[in-house]
C-alpha cells in the first residue's frame, strides 16, 4: 500500500514517504496542531492506530480524565 501526499488520517496529513532500512517504509506526517514530524507506517494510519501527534493525544486523554 502506498499513501499519497495530502491524504488525511485523523488529524494527520501525509507529507512524504521515508524509507527505513530496518523496519520498512514509514510516512512523515503533519498534525493539524502544527507539529510536522509524526512518523507512522501506512498500516498504522489506515487502521486508525495513529491519528495525531503525541501532544494532541495526551491533551485528549487529559480532557477525558476531567
Amino acid at each position: 500500500v502506498t499513501l499519497e501526499h495530502g491524504e488525511r488520517y485523523g488529524k494527520l496529513t501525509v507529507l512524504e514517504k521515508v524509507v527505513s532500512k530496518e523496519r520498512g517504509p514509514k510516512y512523515k506526517c503533519g498534525c493539524s496542531c502544527g507539529f510536522k514530524y509524526v512518523f507512522a507506517k501506512a498500516s498504522e494510519l489506515m487502521r486508525g492506530r495513529v491519528k495525531s501527534c503525541l501532544k494532541c493525544r495526551d491533551a485528549a486523554k487529559q480532557a477525558l480524565a476531567r
